[in-house]
């Protein structure tokens, strides 16, 4: 029994160390972008990238770090956040004006734009900004990976306090498919923006959804989503490419994975993706339908947020030692009975 029992206590000491395996590969992107390849399974069915983390803060990777007061996306001053992702006080005009040295309290709407549109053309929308604020402020209009895709209606705007002005800003798609990712800062307020851009002429149509409650994943948790895939016009049985795409609105693409369908009528499937290592903040998952002379993109929004507590994860380990050890005991009781058995057989025989 004493060999049985180190052998249970070796089997748990190496069980321990599996949930601390995460990848299988890991490489330096030999493009130089600093980035890391982790290949998550052995299908290698995609891949995750991040940065590799720095010593200190890094002022414009939309992650606020220590030292850092807030961070935009980008290294530009005047828009609420400044190159030094310091806080930025804006007033209305220069030298101290009726708003100067009062914060820019403003709230936009929407806070995110998730378009489809056809290749070759346009469409308007509106961004109202408010004024939360007792002061008048003027607050600038950038925007972020979009700057062949949208055409803003001011550089700037100066808003009364308590007042609402709306901005006009019109998304263009060119002659590319596909789903492209960016941002609108209007005063240190960020606009998430995703385009995407399908053929004129459709056979299918895409559509996808994340199922993950308040669409948020915990760190580490599965990314669950529901496809549907929409024959349009009179049904016909034909192959399609389904490309699943997951970036942030960075361009950054962090997941890639194919796979091929026979679709001849109106279907439902459910996709879980792996989130492996990505940072917390906000993504897309995308999907690009893809069959003879067309593409039907669709994407949707979701955001990473801290993993399970500490209290909540140490539960289910120890739950999962529980049943390992449960199982490990039946199987060494069960060949204890077997081998119990066999020598009083071996016995009965001799006795005979």
């Amino acid at each position: 029994m004493g060999k049985e029992l180190s052998f249970i206590l070796f089997f748990i000491l190496i069980v321990s160390f599996i949930p601390t395996l995460n990848a299988d590969v890991l490489s330096i992107n030999s493009g130089g972008t600093g980035n890391i390849i982790i290949n998550p399974d052995t299908l290698i069915e995609g891949f995750f990238s991040g940065d590799i983390a720095a010593a200190g803060a890094v002022c414009g990777n939309s992650v606020i770090e220590t030292g850092e007061q807030c961070d935009d996306g980008n290294i530009v001053s005047g828009d609420g956040c400044s190159s030094t992702c310091q806080t930025e006080v804006v007033g209305e005009g220069e030298g101290g004006g009726e708003g100067a040295g009062v914060p820019s309290t403003i709230t936009v709407d929407p806070e995110e734009f998730n378009l489809r549109m056809a290749i070759s053309t346009s469409r308007e929308e509106i961004i109202k900004v408010t004024n939360l604020g007792t002061s008048t402020v003027t607050v600038s209009v950038s925007q972020q990976n979009l700057a062949n895709n949208v055409i803003l209606g001011a550089t700037n705007m100066t808003i009364d306090s308590g007042k609402t002005k709306e901005l006009s800003v019109t998304f263009v798609s060119l002659t590319q498919t596909g789903i492209f990712t960016g941002k609108i800062f209007i005063g240190g307020k960020q606009v998430l923006v995703t385009l995407n851009i399908k053929t004129k002429l459709l056979l299918f149509d895409s559509n996808i959804v994340v199922l993950n409650e308040n669409f948020q994943v915990p760190q580490g948790d599965e990314l669950k989503t529901l496809v549907t895939l929409i024959p349009l016009g009179d049904p016909d049985r034909l192959d399609v490419t389904l490309d699943f795409v997951i970036k942030d609105y960075n361009n950054n693409i962090y997941l890639t994975k194919s796979e091929t369908l026979l679709v001849e009528e109106r279907m439902e499937i459910k996709r879980d993706f792996d989130t492996g290592l990505l940072p917390l903040g906000d993504y897309i998952v995308g999907l690009e339908l893809k069959y003879p002379n067309g593409v039907a993109p669709s994407s949707a929004h979701f955001e990473i947020i801290p993993s399970r507590s500490l209290f909540a994860r140490l539960v289910l380990y120890i739950v999962f030692m529980i049943l390992v050890i449960s199982i490990f005991i039946l199987i060494i009781l069960i060949w204890r009975r077997r081998k119990k058995k066999e020598e009083q057989a071996q016995q009965g025989v001799v006795q005979t």
